[in-house]
């Protein structure tokens, strides 16, 4: 799953004390980042990426829906968390379904 959080310079502030006062990412999943990037157009922006086994992947959403909302009330803040699938669990349900449309189908996001 992908984290993002856009948010103008002068929000930068208040997100970065958000950040100290959010609950710790669970011991079942793995935090990779948050990366940063700036651009006078486009603000701040910050990527997460959370790894987690499929069997506790309600568990994750749960925690990152909570995760995010704590950065709603700050001025100027964007969050999106969106699920993406490894390209080795594409081509398995290529190789099962023969199919793309298929394969497609078989999916079910949860954002």
């Amino acid at each position: 799953m992908l984290g993002t959080l856009t948010f103008p310079a002068d929000s930068a502030a208040a997100v970065a004390g958000n950040f100290g006062r959010i609950a710790p990412v669970p011991d079942f999943m793995k935090l990779i980042g948050p990366y940063v990037r700036s651009s006078i157009e486009g603000g701040i922006s910050t990527i997460s990426i959370y790894e987690c086994d499929d069997a506790r992947a309600d568990e994750a959403v749960d925690y990152l829906t909570r995760r995010y909302a704590t950065f709603a009330d700050i001025q100027g803040v964007t969050a999106n968390i969106e699920e993406w699938l490894g390209v080795d669990v594409v081509l398995q349900l290529l190789d099962e379904t023969q199919s793309v449309t298929a394969a497609l189908e078989a999916v079910s996001f949860r954002f």
